[in-house]
């Protein structure tokens, strides 16, 4: 019999210096960016926003993403 874990990771990217430079213009093209790499990963995608200076992220990884990082 298997194991299931659910791990769910809030992630945070910031700007550097805080500079607020994700513009509310270009935000909804970043988010989906970010939404097709964790897709691409085989990766859940529960939510993302931010404003200007950082952005949110709260997602689930895949188990092989674990495996690459050991």
């Amino acid at each position: 019999m298997g194991s299931y874990t659910q791990i769910i990771y809030h992630i945070v990217f910031g700007t550097k210096y805080r500079v607020p430079a994700l513009h509310e213009n270009y935000q909804r093209e970043l988010y989906q960016y970010i939404w097709g790499i964790l897709r691409n990963k085989k990766c859940t995608l529960y939510k993302i926003g931010g404003v200007e200076d950082h952005i949110h992220v709260l997602s689930s990884l895949h188990p092989n993403l674990a495996r690459l990082m050991l």
